[in-house]
């Protein structure tokens, strides 16, 4: 079982997150779930709720309808947190060597998110998007790894999601794994500016990636490809809860040995970060190593799962949160249930950034 590590590592001149709109506590998502499709399809996703542990997400969709649009869209969310990341490196777009994105709910299948954010933030040159969920943000960073080690130039990576979009009030869309999906999941994006490792600034290394997918059925998955198009059908994700709960913990176990086999220990972190599954991921994250639940970072029990954003927003949180001193360390431990990957990396915090 192979596990790639990216072979240079990366200085972080800057990071930045945001989250649509207010907080949207059970109580109203529920309300208005309610009133769309009855008081027994709330019943269900209450007793969900309670099973996830998740208390708050930020949506770009409007509730009091059974469908949709997303306001604001995926690329308005990139162009906020870009602009934001790149003024805080003291920095313009044309600077960069690379444009990076990765979702799995594009504005548009063709072009990508990166060509729609490319034309509004005015950038010339080359752009990359990977459509991939919650492990977008690890091989994002070995492409980064590479150009930077080449080129000796900065790049940026922006991991968006606006995946609410995707649910459908009405009765006859509504079933468990669907209700799973609409209390679990939340939209927000992030984007960071990376440039090949310098002293005094802050790292990103021992980039890992692997899988664990071969010949095993998608535990999560989006419709409508050219497989589905003849259907006629609204494009939904579909979500195989049974397999995501047997697969998970194995993907989080198999991060934490890859950052092992660098010789890292668990004393060496000042704090876990896994992707936010659920609002019990420092409860169940600290049990399995043996730690403090202080010391494991729980953002979806405010922010829901973000997919693809999730873990870039949950470090740029935690940048921005002065938690961190100088010198601490992080362990990232991504997990992606599609076809089950696993990635992730040490960020190391300087307080020069």
């Amino acid at each position: 079982m192979a596990v790639k590590f990216a072979q240079h590592d990366l200085s972080v001149h800057s990071i930045a997150h945001r989250l649509p709109g207010s907080n949207i506590d059970n109580e109203t998502l529920l309300a208005c779930l309610s009133q769309q499709s009855g008081r027994l399809n709330a019943r269900k996703a209450k007793s969900i709720v309670k099973r996830l542990g998740i208390e708050g997400r930020h949506l770009v969709r409007d509730l009091t309808t059974a469908t949709s649009s997303a306001s604001p869209t995926s690329i308005e969310l990139s162009e906020q947190v870009l602009k934001r990341a790149l003024q805080n490196a003291n920095m313009n777009a044309d600077e960069l060597d690379y444009l990076l994105t990765h979702t799995c709910t594009p504005h548009t299948q063709v072009p990508p998110n990166a060509a729609w954010l490319a034309d509004v933030m005015a950038y010339h040159g080359p752009y990359l998007e990977l459509r991939q969920a919650c492990t977008g943000f690890a091989n994002s960073l070995q492409i980064a790894s590479a150009f930077c080690a080449v080129n000796q130039k900065p790049v940026a990576i922006v991991g968006v999601e606006t995946g609410s979009v995707y649910f459908d009030m009405d009765k006859s869309f509504i079933d468990t794994e669907q209700l799973v999906n609409y209390v679990q999941m939340g939209d927000g994006a992030a984007a960071v500016v990376l440039a090949p490792a310098i002293d005094g600034k802050s790292t990103i290394s021992d980039i890992y990636l692997g899988q664990i997918g071969h010949q095993r059925q998608p535990g999560f998955y989006l419709d409508s490809g050219s497989n589905d198009v003849g259907e006629k059908r609204m494009a939904c994700f579909h979500h195989n809860i049974h397999a995501v709960r047997e697969q998970g913990s194995q993907l989080f176990e198999l991060g934490w040995q890859a950052l092992q086999s660098r010789g890292y220990q668990l004393d060496d972190f000042a704090y876990i970060l896994p992707h936010q599954a659920n609002g019990h991921i420092d409860a169940l994250m600290a049990e399995a190593l043996g730690i403090t639940p202080d010391r494991v970072i729980n953002d979806a029990k405010q922010f829901g799962n973000l997919g693809s954003a999730a873990i870039w927003v949950s470090l740029s949180n935690l940048i921005h949160s002065g938690k961190l001193q100088d010198g601490d360390k992080v362990a990232v431990l991504g997990a992606e249930a599609t076809k089950y990957l696993y990635g992730g990396f040490v960020y190391q915090h300087r307080e020069t950034q």
